[in-house]
């Protein structure tokens, strides 16, 4: 789920943030190699560590997910955005209580500086009866969300292959949470009993292609992620549509890598560690290059959090003296409810309309 422009000053102005003008590519092969050496995985917690204190983006590479599987997923999100649109209509999201299901271009305005997103999408939500751990039982039912699928007459491959690539997606990201634990300082094994039926949600996206680049007419708004961190595959033939905002208030662009993930921190781990891992504003413009054809882009985001009922309490490790603690203790429904849009913030500090 994304936040819908919460974007504080301070967490961009942080001391530890750099300008930085590129986003690093991350090896994960230490994470998944059987004969990892300690020293290549010191070197990952130190590369994880740099790239979420001082960019909170980071591509990953040899990442273990069978590029096939994430293939599969791009190919029924092009059957099921083809159609018209009242066979989509079919899943819209409000029929959902648990705000699953299919978002029509316009219908959210993320970041309140333009007439809308233009950006079409279905959101599919974790099912812990499919989950690999089999923890089904143990989610309180008042926790779980009920997806939308559409009907198997209408989108054969949807269902079959996001559920593949929600596995998959799931199972690397319960690995990246560890290294994570390790990059703030703590034990591997932190987040363990806190990820058991996690927040793990897709959001299946397809932006229109844009010819100019214009305030009022953008594929999705400025905002910050909610979770603790969000995967992002993108289509290789797509656009270089993601643009990520640094200290200066300019855009960066992640480079579009074959078989690679775009990875970003949330608010909630921002929360953890008290602003020092970075939860940075992004946005989607999906420009067409001077001299190109217009051109869609799908994107498949994987965000991930911990249990909905965990008290989110910022690590000790990162309040002292000099860096006081930020915010009191939420649980972490509470903390999503208490988003607010504060595109005003953005418009102020890097004078935007």
């Amino acid at each position: 789920m994304t936040n819908v422009a919460t974007v504080q000053a301070g967490s961009i102005s942080d001391s530890d943030a750099e300008n930085f003008s590129s986003i690093p590519i991350i090896d994960l092969q230490p994470l998944i190699s059987p004969s990892v050496t300690s020293a290549d995985k010191a070197k990952l917690v130190n590369d994880i560590r740099d790239a979420c204190s001082k960019v909170g983006f980071f591509v990953i590479k040899n990442h273990g997910i069978d590029w096939n599987i994430v293939e599969a997923a791009f190919d029924a999100l092009e059957e099921f955005f083809n159609p018209p649109r009242e066979t989509k209509m079919k899943i819209h999201q409000s029929s959902s209580p648990s705000y699953m299901g299919y978002e029509e271009p316009y219908y959210t305005n993320i970041d309140g500086l333009s007439k809308g997103d233009s950006k079409e999408s279905v959101y599919v939500s974790y099912d812990p009866y499919v989950d690999p751990l089999g923890v089904g039982d143990q989610m309180p039912r008042i926790l779980k969300r009920d997806s939308l699928w559409p009907d198997a007459a209408d989108a054969p491959k949807f269902r079959p292959a996001l559920e593949s690539y929600r596995a998959a997606c799931l199972a690397l990201m319960r690995k990246m949470v560890r290294l994570l634990a390790l990059a703030m300082g703590d034990e591997e094994s932190l987040f363990g009993k806190k990820i058991t039926y996690p927040v793990a949600t897709i959001r299946a996206i397809y932006y229109p292609p844009q010819k100019e680049l214009d305030n009022e007419e953008i594929g999705l708004g400025a905002h910050t992620d909610i979770q603790m961190m969000t995967m992002i595959a993108q289509k290789p033939s797509s656009a270089e549509s993601l643009d990520v905002l640094n200290s200066a208030g300019q855009w960066v662009k992640p480079k579009l890598e074959p078989e690679t993930f775009v990875v970003n921190l949330g608010d909630m781990t921002g929360r953890l560690t008290n602003d020092v891992f970075q939860s940075t504003v992004h946005r989607v413009c999906n420009k067409t290059s001077e001299g190109k054809e217009p051109q869609g882009r799908y994107s498949i985001p994987f965000f991930f959090g911990m249990n909905n009922d965990e008290l989110i309490t910022t690590l000790p490790q990162f309040v002292t003296d000099k860096t006081p603690l930020k915010e009191e203790y939420l649980s972490y429904s509470e903390r999503i409810r208490s988003t607010l849009v504060r595109s005003t913030v953005c418009r102020r500090l890097f004078h935007w309309g």
